[in-house]
């Protein structure tokens, strides 16, 4: 009795749910495009003008499943790959999806597999297999890593209007490609829903009574730990980390800096632009744009910063959260990240979405609370430290152990 489980691209939290099917015993298979070995990121790193793309693979190495059974379909990936670095923002969604579309024919077929009791999959790239599994009367395990759809749109369709101006031309937003029926399907034939957060559970429970089961994600605390101690002189950093977009709150963020006019203060933005080109050339004053980076560049900017500013109107448990605070930074953050799971009044500040005027006030109170944020340092390191990626596979195996017969 095992679980086939899959990912379409590979990320600490899908290789922490495979880690946690094999380390019970049950895993029969890890399907995902590309796990690169060692050697293969070694090789990648040598070639001239792929150093950068081949650093940044390094999330998808995960050393532990080395030896765990996997399906992989490398040669498609690869061209996703290369096409990705030539193409745009846009077709890199647009590649995506197609990695979902062959995670699913993978996994339906493989979920025909007499020993395989229930199959794992996640939102956008679940619902075909889901259906095999049904009609072979085996058990949907749903990963929900973000709010379920339904909650969104409507404050998609907001912001959209809200936002109009700030998004590329010809362009309808975030979600071009993006397929509400199949969300709904993949919903209605899930026997569990795992969730990172209970923000993610709330929007379940508003559009649906599946199970429900919260897993939070953790973090690798050795990695994301902190640095050398942040000297008390040179401007006030802030950061922001994720792709520009109206759902992470960018055109938000950027006018709350505007508006809060802090003395001595810059704000480093690190990330993809998915917004309109005439924004990002209009940046206020204080504002330093950057592109994507490896997580060891990402590091050394977390280390170097004062204050982590994440304004999302709509996450799951978003992962930067817990990889600043593991790096000893208060968060400033929205209800709507997952956030409040983990930040206490200690170690930084929650807002609501979109509340201009709320994110205004926190950048004012972190440039004026330089003392207070240092001391706020260890309790955010504290926290993060108890956010472990073994208690999120332990409560992985808790939620799904009945379905293979473990409980």
């Amino acid at each position: 009795m095992t679980i086939l489980f899959g990912h379409p691209s590979g990320n600490p939290n899908s290789h922490n749910a495979a880690l946690a099917h094999y380390e019970a015993g049950w895993l029969e298979a890890f399907c995902v495009p590309w796990m690169p070995t060692e050697l293969e990121i070694g090789l990648l790193e040598r070639i001239p003008g792929v150093k950068h793309q081949a650093a940044r693979l390094r999330r998808r190495r995960f050393a532990p499943l080395d030896a765990a059974p996997k399906v992989q379909g490398r040669f498609g990936e690869w061209d996703r790959m290369f096409k990705r670095m030539v193409g745009g923002a846009w077709a890199d969604e647009r590649l995506s999806y197609q990695a979902n579309d062959w995670l699913m024919r993978v996994m339906a077929r493989e979920c025909r597999r007499g020993t395989v009791t229930a199959v794992h999959a996640y939102e956008d790239c679940a619902l075909l297999q889901f259906q095999e599994a049904e009609r072979l009367g085996k058990r949907r395990i749903y990963d929900l890593p973000i709010g379920y759809y339904p909650a969104w749109e409507s404050v998609h369709k907001a912001l959209i209007r809200q936002y109009e101006d700030w998004l590329p031309r010809g362009a309808a937003g975030d979600g071009v490609y993006v397929r509400p029926e199949q969300k709904h399907q993949e919903m209605a034939l899930a026997d569990l829903v795992m969730v990172p957060s209970s923000f993610v559970q709330r929007t379940v429970r508003q559009y649906s009574d599946r199970p429900v089961a919260v897993a939070p994600y953790g973090v690798d605390a050795d990695f994301w730990s902190p640095g050398p101690a942040r000297r008390g002189d040179g401007p006030m950093r802030f950061l922001y980390a994720g792709q520009c977009s109206i759902r992470k709150g960018t055109p938000l963020l950027l006018q709350a800096w505007k508006a809060a006019a802090l003395d001595d203060a810059v704000l480093e933005m690190v990330g993809t632009w998915r917004l309109a080109d005439s924004r990002k050339r209009e940046l206020p004053a204080g504002v330093d744009m950057h592109e994507p980076v490896a997580p060891d560049a990402l590091r050394e900017r977390i280390r170097r910063a004062d204050v982590l500013v994440l304004p999302s109107y709509f996450e799951g448990l978003a992962l930067v959260i817990l990889e600043a605070m593991a790096c000893g930074l208060p968060v400033i953050a929205t209800d709507a990240t997952g956030g409040a799971d983990v930040i206490g009044p200690d170690s930084g500040v929650i807002i609501p979405a979109g509340d201009l005027d709320a994110l205004v006030a926190s950048l004012r109170w972190a440039g004026d609370e330089r003392q207070r944020l240092s001391a706020m340092r260890t309790a955010a390191r504290r926290k993060a430290e108890s956010m472990s990626w073994t208690l999120y596979r332990e409560r992985v195996r808790q939620a799904v152990a009945p379905m293979v017969g473990g409980a």
